[in-house]
This record gives structure tokens, sequence and C-alpha cells, in this order.
């Protein structure tokens, strides 16, 4: 009886703990991921978001002792170039979205930009040949009818709040496109890390001087990008953990509740209200998160 019981127990092993543990660290992911924008974007308010962006992804780098405990540390080029390439339009995805809050309600923006995040990968599997579940296509449609509820209530009307949606959008393909090309690079661990912030701050570091706007933040700022980027770096460790070891659909879906977390310090930090009509569609935006990135 004993030796048939013990024949029944599979043996934890550390793979089959770190795939355990994936879940967790999406979410974890989310959390830091969601509280790291809001900070950033209320940086963003008072300096221009390109100096905002390059410090955020400097005070990043804070996080590698924690990618050297949870990653694998192989040299891998090509690895290396997915991560520079999805560190970079991230980068730039970032400073579009903090440009968007600085225009509009935290509340307003963060939604639109996880529902165009979530969506492209899963555009992405079509080209590849993938089909969309029933639920994708209804995450699909929930995205499109929430975008018009944010759009057509309280603060949103008018030109200004027009491009905020239309920046929202953009950095929603910019996190789209890193979330894809930093799944790819995931196995490289360490390296993928390393490379996708230089990608990012280079990104952004050139953005600056095409625009002639400063690459160094407002002193005033200087608190908020050491919380934010003390965040994202650890948000992104996280998430190339949960990808890693995980599920691609699995992480995606968890992480891409960040926006959650974005709002309530929003709500929470600044008092911000939204309207009833943008409310419900912060909400079908979440909802909608959900079934796009669930398989």
């Amino acid at each position: 009886m004993g030796g048939r019981g013990r024949g029944l127990t599979p043996p934890v092993t550390i793979h089959s703990l770190n795939q355990l543990l994936s879940p967790a660290a999406a979410l974890g992911a989310a959390a830091t991921l969601g509280v790291a924008d809001f900070t950033g974007g209320v940086a963003g308010r008072r300096s221009a978001p390109p100096g905002v962006a390059i410090g955020i992804e400097a005070v990043g780098f804070l996080a590698l002792p924690l990618a050297w405990w949870l990653l694998p540390s192989r040299l891998d080029l090509s690895a290396a170039l997915f991560a520079f390439a999805g560190g970079a339009v991230g980068g730039l995805g970032l400073i579009a979205f903090y440009r968007a809050m600085a225009l509009n309600l935290i509340g307003v923006v963060s939604p639109i930009t996880a529902v165009v995040a979530a969506a492209l990968p899963v555009g992405f599997g079509i080209l590849g040949g993938e089909r969309l579940h029933v639920g994708q296509i209804a995450g699909i449609a929930a995205g499109l009818v929430a975008i018009v509820l944010i759009s057509g209530g309280g603060r949103t009307g008018g030109d200004g709040a027009r491009a905020a949606i239309g920046l929202a959008i953009l950095a929603g393909i910019g996190f789209g496109l890193f979330f894809i090309l930093y799944h790819s690079a995931s196995s490289a661990g360490v390296t993928a890390f390393v490379s996708g912030r230089f990608g990012s701050a280079a990104a952004s570091l050139t953005f600056a001087l095409v625009t002639r706007v400063s690459p160094i933040p407002r002193r005033s700022t200087w608190r908020l990008i050491g919380v934010g980027g003390t965040l994202d770096g650890a948000g992104v460790v996280l998430y190339l953990y949960a990808t890693f070891h995980g599920l691609l659909s699995l992480s995606a879906l968890l992480t891409s509740f960040y926006p959650a977390f974005t709002v309530l310090s929003a709500r929470l930090v600044l008092k911000e209200r939204l309207g009833a009509m943008q409310a419900a569609g912060a909400v079908t935006a979440i909802v909608a998160v959900a079934l796009i990135a669930a398989t």
C-alpha cells in the first residue's frame, strides 16, 4: 500500500514548480506594470514624456538582480534582437501613453490602450493561420463598444480628447508588439531583459532628439520616476518569467489586467472620477481584454 501510494504522487520538480508559479508571476506583472504606468503617467504630466520614458527605462535596471534570480541567462543574438525591437516599439508606445494621459483622464486612456494591446497578438495569430474563438470575436466587439462609450462621455469631447484616444491606440499597438516580441525572446531571459531596456531607452532618446525636447526629466518628477522605473523593471522580469515557464495565452490574459491597477491608483491617489458612460466603457474594456486573451 505504502509503495503504491508513493508511486501515485508525482515528484515536485523545479519545472513543475515554475509552471505553478507562472500565473502568480503574470498577476504580479499586471500589478507592478499597472502602478508603474500610473506613476509614469503622472510624471508625464509634469515633464516631457520622452525624458520620463528614458528615466523609467534607466531606473528599471535596478531589477537586474531579480532577473538573474528568476530568468535563464544564456546568450542568444536572435533573442536579443527580438527583445531590442520589442523594447524600442514599447518605448515609443510608452511615450504615446504618457502623452495621452497628460491630455485626458488616466481611467479613460489606460483601458483603450489595453484593448488594443490585447487584440494585436490575436491579429498576429490570425496572420499565422490561427482561427478566432467565439470569445475572442466577442472581446474585439466589446472593445470597440468600450472605445465608443469612453469617447462619448465626460471630458472626452473635443480635439484634445480625440488626440488622447488616438495616442492611446498608438500606445496599445506599441505594447501589443512588445508582448509579441518579448515572448519570442523570453528563452534568453536576462539577455532579453537587458537588450529590451536598451532598445526602449535608445528609441526614447532618439525621439527626444528628433522632436527637440529635453531627454532629462524635471527634478520634480524624479521620485515618481524612481518608483515607476523600479516597478516597471520588476514587471517586465515577472512577465518574462511567466511567458517562459507558462502558456502565452494565460500569461497575456493575466498581465493584460494591468489597467485595472492603473485606474485603481488614479482613483485612490488622484481621486479621479469617471462619468457614468466612461465608467461603463472602462469596465467593458477590461471585460474585452479578458475575452480577447482567453483561449
